[in-house]
């Protein structure tokens, strides 16, 4: 992490403690272990106090209002004290930094989570709120003048629930005020979920290049798949599978609905000759109308026999 904020320009590069993360004292072993890593670059600051913190860019005063979290989970959230504070200071670009769920941006039902109301943050006298928590973006729209708070989300997916791919802002201020933004998009790595119904070659075949249409270097992938294949059709899926498995960054399978479809060589393997099961599953087997006939009555059969 540090190598990675050495990496950024600029005045300073501000880091402030989230609930995950939390800053509980000046003994909380993760941040010790960051106060050293970063010793050596006076531009990496580790903002874990209430109070206010000022620079000077390009001219212009800026004032930053950083409300770490103290422990993982709070009942009230840590920015009560900002506006007493900000009214402090007449004159400055002023933004509070905050981690905690808003009341109408995500679920808190349980008050867990630092929950601070929309009009709290709107009357504390900023000119925004830089937060996080909450896995999604806002503002919503992609870009606009102004906003009372940025939720920059994640900037890459991190599980399949995550549906954008990855988010920052990029925020611009004159004078007191923000004066435009726009959401970047700066994540490689994307998460996906493929379901399918395979029931011949060709369905697997159709896998395949569906597959190999996709970014694999930068995509976990989860293959849910269903069905109906015969053993050497099957075969061809795993062997398939296990060819793609490497150029993925993470490939997962479930192939726990794919159901073997009879065909003439199983039925000769598994039934008596000229009993009624196979005399049953040999005349459906020719009923082209009806493909799947002969694998359901199979698969009846095999049920029953298990009882």
């Amino acid at each position: 992490a540090a190598a990675v904020l050495r990496g950024f320009d600029g005045v300073a590069v501000i880091v402030v403690p989230g609930n995950h993360d939390h800053y509980a004292n000046s003994e909380t072993e993760v941040w010790k272990r960051f106060r050293k890593a970063t010793e050596a670059d006076a531009r990496i600051e580790l903002l874990a106090d209430s109070t206010v913190k000022s620079y000077v860019v390009e001219g212009q005063a800026v004032l930053f209002f950083p409300c770490p979290c103290p422990s993982k989970t709070g009942a009230e959230s840590t920015i009560g004290w900002v506006a007493e504070a900000a009214g402090q200071h007449t004159t400055g670009l002023k933004i509070g930094i905050a981690h905690g769920n808003v009341t109408g941006l995500g679920l808190d039902a349980e008050g867990r989570y630092f929950n601070m109301e929309p009009a709290a943050l709107e009357a504390a006298g900023l000119a925004t709120w830089l937060l996080g928590h909450i896995h999604v973006p806002f503002p919503t729209s992609e870009s606009g003048e102004q906003s009372p708070y940025f939720m920059a989300g994640t900037h890459t997916p991190d599980s399949l629930r995550c549906r954008h791919a990855g988010s920052a802002w990029s925020i611009e201020c004159a004078g007191d005020r923000v004066t435009r933004y726009e959401r970047l998009f700066p994540g490689r790595i994307s998460f996906g979920r493929l379901e399918k119904e395979v029931v011949s070659a060709d369905d697997v075949a159709d896998l395949v290049r569906m597959c190999e249409a996709i970014d694999a270097g930068f995509t976990v992938l989860d293959l849910r798949l269903s069905g109906w294949l015969s053993a050497d059709e099957r075969a061809q899926l795993t062997a398939e599978i296990d060819r793609l498995r490497p150029g993925f960054l993470n490939l997962t399978d479930d192939l726990g609905d794919i159901h073997d479809r009879i065909d003439a060589a199983q039925i000769e393997h598994r039934y008596r000759s000229g009993g009624l099961a196979q005399r049953l599953l040999t005349a459906l087997l020719a009923d082209t109308d009806h493909p799947d006939a002969a694998t359901l009555a199979h698969q009846l059969i095999e049920e029953v026999s298990r009882t």
